[in-house]
């Protein structure tokens, strides 16, 4: 007795889509399409740190401090 080897069509199709899409991106069709360069600059005003964060909230009154919670 023989049995059927169904394959499905969904199957298929995602792994067709899935081979031509690595192919397509070892021939270097997405060259550069998912790279992302990030072009910035921070000056030292921009700069937060906890000692800053420290004084202002030594400077705030308790009112300041419980409407912050």
């Amino acid at each position: 007795m023989q049995t059927s080897r169904h394959i499905s069509f969904a199957i298929l199709a995602v792994t067709l889509i899935a081979g031509s899409t690595i192919l397509s991106q070892h021939a270097g069709l997405f060259a550069g399409a998912f790279r992302t360069e990030i072009l910035a600059r921070v000056d030292n005003g921009d700069v937060v740190s906890a000692a800053d964060i420290a004084a202002v909230a030594h400077d705030a009154g308790p009112l300041d401090r419980a409407s912050a919670r």
